[in-house]
């Protein structure tokens, strides 16, 4: 007779079992230490981001405030050299935040995707990393946004290719575009200085307005008679270098509120999430770029078309299609995107374009831009705004701080070799870029190293009792993101 195999001691099995957990955790530190250096190798590698240059997209070292009058979180960059800036929350100007509690953060840590740029150019408004022409040894990131060939200037905050302003695309936009104000942080000053305005009719004949704001946001209540006008909500802009309504303009909360930001700003958009009630006619957004104002109505009933005007005149657009548009006229959310940013208009609603976007070569330059650039409006129904956001576009200037410095490419065009390209950090104010290099404007393809894609590892000092009190730097897993 066959002998039956023997059982195992239960302290056998544990210990079999305990050697082959250890055994497999091994492996995969291993596995995993191989594939972080074959990644890094072959693929990505890792950089730090130590100047404010590329703010808001990139930050370097800053500090991290919370606004006493209205609660926006907001960064103000930290440089080695020179005082800490005057902190001024870029939401709602308050200045006064030097006493509120700060927490000091790295700049951003950013994975490169290598050897990209050898296989295809980069592209205009890429960021990217290359060797500085001036210092090889060094790694700088900025935009790319003169391609090989090209005539470049830099005229009205805005980068001109061979006479013709330079466009973007939507995703463009939704990556440079600059936070003015955010409807849900609301100034506690907002009773004496409104950020917003409720308006229907005309100055000489008001109508009665459905708007009222709360915690919650906007709502627009039906009124009675309804009538054939808007109901329209206006954004009035707080200046916060001079502290009274005036245009937007060109100011960075990420450098201070030392720093100058003596330039209006045509370039404007909002996002805006709004909840249709039952009756709304139609949704309207308004525009101004200097002179100009474009109207955009939205119907939600399907037999209806998208209107277009600029000026008091319809213009003629290719639609795409009206997600507003529905036959049951139940209650739904959506997101709303509205810009004018380099003579192009652009409106999207859940993320897809309403029409083609509406390219002009003949603006306005009337008397400019007002304090109220941008308004939505509806007609009829009820409708709740949670959130309104309000952008401006880049807007690159012609000096460097305080610098005295003859830029490239501003008195005069600039023409780009072969294999040669053209670069602009997004905080324009204090980025050392292709303006201002002595050696020359241009970026040779040689030089490239990369694009970013991702900040991968953000982090902040936090004092800790630790071994006594110490201070620890923590990753910030809120501030992980795409790089576009």
């Amino acid at each position: 007779m066959d002998a039956t195999p023997s059982i195992q001691e239960p302290a056998d099995v544990g210990e079999a079992a305990t050697a082959g957990v250890a055994r497999q955790t091994v492996d995969l530190l291993v596995a995993l230490c191989l594939g972080v250096l074959l990644f890094r190798t072959f693929s990505a590698e890792a950089y730090v981001v130590p100047t404010g240059s590329m703010a808001p997209t990139l930050l370097g070292h800053h500090r991290e405030l919370t606004c006493a009058n209205c609660q926006f979180p907001f960064d103000v960059g930290l440089d080695e050299e020179a005082p800490p800036a005057r902190p001024v929350c870029p939401n709602c100007g308050r200045a006064g935040s030097d006493a509120q509690p700060v927490v000091a953060c790295n700049g951003d840590r950013v994975l490169v995707q290598k050897f990209l740029y050898d296989f295809r150019a980069p592209g205009r408004w890429e960021v990217a990393v290359f060797h500085f022409p001036g210092d090889p040894s060094q790694a700088y990131v900025k935009r790319v946004v003169g391609l090989p060939g090209e005539s470049i200037r830099i005229a009205g905050g805005d980068v001109w290719v061979d006479g013709v302003v330079a466009r973007k695309s939507l995703q463009d936009v939704r990556a440079m575009r600059i936070l003015v104000h955010d409807s849900r942080y609301v100034p506690a000053d907002s009773d004496r200085y409104p950020r917003w305005s409720f308006r229907r009719g005309t100055t000489a004949r008001p109508e009665p307005t459905g708007w009222t704001q709360g915690p919650d946001g906007f709502r627009r209540a039906a009124t009675e008679p309804e009538g054939d006008a808007e109901d329209w909500l206006t954004y009035r802009n707080w200046d916060p270098a001079l502290d009274r309504y005036a245009p937007i303009r060109d100011f960075y909360g990420y450098n201070g509120g030392d720093s100058r930001s003596d330039n209006a700003v045509r370039d404007v958009g909002l996002e805006a999430r709004v909840a249709l009630g039952p009756g709304v006619e139609s949704l309207a957004v308004s525009l101004r770029s200097g002179g100009d104002r474009f109207v955009v109505r939205i119907p939600t009933r399907p037999e209806e078309p998208v209107e277009v005007v600029r000026n008091g005149a319809r213009r003629k657009v290719f639609i795409l299609g009206n997600p507003l548009a529905s036959d049951g006229g139940a209650e739904t959310t959506h997101t709303l995107e509205a810009s004018l940013f380099d003579d192009r208009l652009m409106v999207a609603v859940d993320g897809s374009l309403l029409f083609e976007p509406l390219d002009y070569d003949d603006p306005d330059d009337g008397p400019g831009n007002d304090e109220s650039p941008i308004a939505l409006g509806v007609r009829g129904g009820t409708l709740h705004v949670p959130e309104v956001r309000i952008f401006r576009d880049v807007h690159y200037t012609s000096s460097l701080g305080a610098a005295h410095r003859r830029p490239h490419a501003v008195l005069d065009a600039y023409r780009l070799g072969e294999g040669e390209y053209f670069v602009l950090g997004d905080n324009s104010p204090i980025s050392n870029d292709s303006r201002f290099w002595a050696e020359g404007p241009v970026v040779p393809r040689s030089l490239f190293l990369g694009k970013p894609f991702l900040v991968h590892l953000p982090g902040k000092l936090v004092a800790l009792e630790v071994m006594g009190r110490s201070f620890y730097w923590i990753p910030d897993p809120r501030r992980i993101r795409y790089i576009h």
